[in-house]
């Protein structure tokens, strides 16, 4: 079983497009324990803890706590870490910690369009400070996964943001779009979009050009849906994560955090089944509106999650979502063709094997 652990709903961010309502709420070492506790305890080997909010490191002592808790009472269990935060409370302390631990840092930065969404409480941008925390997380890791998040009024700046993070040195970048309802999106900025990814692709094939090992997860799970038939997304709502909130309450996932009608548990009295199972079967109904389309494999339209966070129906796509998952195919596929004509053996290292 894998947990996402909301430590808190607080951040020293607030980023125009965060979806959280920065509440001052914290989740306690008793909850947290209980939660590692309640995720050891399914009787398998294997498990994971993902550390979330809010920002993860406002807690940096109580993630301390449950990996300290695995440790001295699951000491059978493999467990995985991963976190993912806005960085800036990084130190050389935490990531040796991270290290000796195991746990896989995901950061979010937007790159150069940072200066305008990823803004402290009183306006100022942190870009300076990010770059700066970016460039020490990949002393020590990597390959860590850089999440960009592409805000509709920012379009412009798409590639050049994506690829001033691969000039730092990051390895690993994926770009998400602002998916809340009022986004902005429009006909003009989808055709902009459109534009970038096709620079951003250019970019990928010259450095597959040159064999560097660089990935852009949005390219690359669209290439390898095709190469390796493998998934896009698998959403198994309910059975692959939970979601388990600063309080102690549990969701099948984080779209669903604070809405009693989808709250599935507790940490202290564990998970009722028949309602995990109810929403499960609820979410396996797929949107009507892909069914028999020529991509719906190769798309995230089964992510329950994100069509209720965008929709407010799990059975529903946006059609900004349907879009950018169209423009992504078309462009993946076109960059595959190019490296495969290029260079095939290492198109099929990379790809294949």
């Amino acid at each position: 079983m894998n947990g996402t652990l909301i430590l808190t709903k607080q951040c020293n961010l607030r980023c125009r497009y965060c979806f959280e309502s920065h509440e001052h709420v914290f989740m306690t070492e008793e909850t947290a324990l209980a939660a590692v506790d309640l995720l050891a305890g399914d009787g398998k080997k294997q498990g994971g803890i993902s550390f979330f909010g809010g920002e993860p490191l406002l807690r940096k002592e109580l993630i301390y706590r449950c990996v300290e808790r695995v440790a001295t009472a699951h000491p059978e269990k493999e467990f995985r870490y991963n976190m993912t935060t806005n960085g800036l409370l990084l130190d050389e302390e935490f990531l040796t910690f991270a290290c000796d631990n195991r746990i896989k840092i995901a950061l979010s930065h937007d790159g150069l369009m940072s200066r305008v969404n990823r803004l402290y409480a009183d306006g100022r941008d942190c870009l300076a400070l990010l770059d700066e925390k970016l460039m020490l997380l990949l002393r020590w890791q990597p390959k860590a996964f850089i999440m960009a998040t592409l805000a509709a009024d920012c379009v412009t700046q798409a590639a050049e943001s994506v690829i001033s993070l691969y000039a730092k040195g990051a390895r690993q970048v994926n770009l998400a779009i602002d998916s809340r309802p009022d986004a902005g999106w429009n006909d003009d900025s989808m055709d902009e979009l459109g534009r970038q990814l096709h620079i951003i692709a250019d970019y990928i094939f010259a450095a597959f050009q040159e064999g560097k090992r660089i990935s852009f997860n949005a390219f690359d799970e669209k290439i390898l849906s095709i190469t390796k038939q493998k998934p896009c997304h698998v959403c198994d709502l309910g059975h692959r994560k939970l979601y388990i909130d600063w309080d102690g309450a549990i969701y099948p996932c984080i779209q669903f955090g604070g809405l009693p009608e989808y709250q599935i548990g507790t940490v202290k009295t564990g998970i009722d089944e028949a309602v995990r199972e109810r929403i499960h079967r609820r979410s396996l109904v797929k949107p009507s509106f892909c069914r028999g389309c020529a991509l719906e494999s190769r798309c995230v339209n089964d992510c329950a999650c994100l069509n209720f966070q965008q929709c407010g129906d799990m059975g529903e796509v946006s059609p900004v979502q349907c879009t950018y998952q169209r423009m992504l195919i078309e462009t993946a596929d076109s960059l595959a063709r190019r490296m495969l004509a290029a260079d095939e053996a290492q198109f099929v290292e990379r790809y294949l094997n």
